[in-house]
């Protein structure tokens, strides 16, 4: 059982916190508040297929799905698209 404790102890110090591992994350929750913020003011940018959910799941949840089923790169591709860079 010390073993784990101590495995535990070292990624949460030395990968989970870590500073850089911090801003990386920090940066990714960023992009996500942006994007999330983006299809809720302008939901016809979602697609066919969310589009059509929001009806009966409702704005909030629909476009909480379609961020959260999107990889890192499409996220990244979707920031800078919306955000003009």
């Amino acid at each position: 059982m010390s073993a784990n404790r101590a495995l535990r102890e070292f990624l949460y110090a030395n990968v989970y916190y870590h500073p850089r591992v911090a801003e990386v994350n920090r940066r990714a929750c960023e992009m996500l508040r942006r994007v999330f913020d983006h299809y809720i003011v302008d939901p016809t940018q979602l697609g066919a297929g969310a589009t059509k959910r929001i009806e009966q799941e409702g704005l909030h949840r629909t476009v909480c799905d379609y961020v959260a089923g999107m990889t890192d790169r499409y996220l990244m591709e979707e920031h800078a698209r919306i955000s003009g860079r």
